[in-house]
């Protein structure tokens, strides 16, 4: 057994779900029936991939500003990965890079606990209209100016 199949068996053991590499050497899980997690490990064995396939951005002006905020989110560091967009299926996806060698079942779970519920809060923001969960999202002051502030 290869070192992917092996780590995808012993994660599945944690999440009591039978796990295997498919034909395209990757795992597709779906989480809360919602969200499609991909999982692959690199070419060379040194890095595993995973994806999660947040939400579909169709053409348009709220695609722009979810875009935005997600390149705002990901100039900063976040352990839990990198936003991404996927022009083909317009498809906001949150991806990470793990290296394998500092992997087991245990630390892949745990991961991956983060990494969906950072996943959940931008699909549930994104269903509801938001360009971004409210914590990523600054208030905005421009409309405080010394000349409108209440007097005293």
């Amino acid at each position: 057994m290869d070192f992917f199949q092996e780590i995808l068996w012993d994660l599945g053991e944690i999440i009591e779900l039978p796990l295997h590499v498919d034909k395209q050497h990757a795992c597709t899980i779906l989480f809360d029936e919602k969200l499609p997690i991909q999982i692959e490990m690199d070419p060379y064995g040194n890095t595993l991939i995973i994806a999660a396939f947040v939400s579909e951005l169709p053409p348009g002006s709220f695609r722009e500003l979810v875009l935005k905020e997600s390149l705002k989110a990901n100039a900063s560091y976040h352990s839990f990965g990198t936003f991404a967009y996927v022009e083909k299926n317009n498809m906001l996806v949150l991806h990470q890079f793990l290296l394998a060698k500092d992997l087991n079942g245990q630390k892949l779970a745990e991961f991956l606990e983060l990494f969906i519920e950072e996943a959940l809060l931008w699909q549930e923001a994104i269903a509801s209209g938001q360009a971004a969960p409210r914590l990523y999202l600054k208030p905005q002051i421009s409309s405080l100016s010394p000349l409108n502030l209440p007097s005293i």
